[in-house]
């Protein structure tokens, strides 16, 4: 538990650390910034709320929480599906930006896979001297 606490505090901290050079491109294009610093934040929102009620359920019996996990899925989904619309409504960023921004959740997964992979392999632990 303490671990999947840690990981999801990383995961959310390099979404963050991605909006950095986004807050730049808005002087540069503002729709591309705007798109991927929105998509980025719900993605990090919906990831925290799947974590949350992750291991909320993890203490259920197992047919309460199917249900409870299916419940919030959808709900989850629901959300970001009225969250996208409207923002492409009303702010009307740069579609694939946004896009992008919305993967931002999976693209940090895959770089803390990455990451863990490099510090724990044979030829990081040589060059550390260990």
């Amino acid at each position: 538990m303490e671990e999947t606490i840690k990981l999801v505090k990383r995961i959310l901290i390099i979404i963050c650390l991605t909006n950095i050079p986004m807050f730049f491109l808005l002087f540069l294009d503002w729709k591309k910034g705007l798109g991927w610093i929105l998509g980025s934040l719900i993605s990090g929102i919906n990831f925290f709320w799947m974590a949350t009620y992750a291991s909320k359920n993890l203490v259920l019996d197992e047919n309460s929480s199917k249900v409870k996990t299916t419940k919030s899925f959808f709900i989850r989904y629901l959300v970001l599906l009225v969250y996208s619309v409207l923002v492409m409504i009303i702010i009307k960023p740069d579609p694939i930006s946004f896009g992008m921004g919305l993967l931002a959740a999976q693209i940090s997964i895959y770089l803390n896979l990455i990451f863990e992979f490099v510090v724990n392999s044979n030829f990081y632990k040589k060059i550390r001297g260990q």
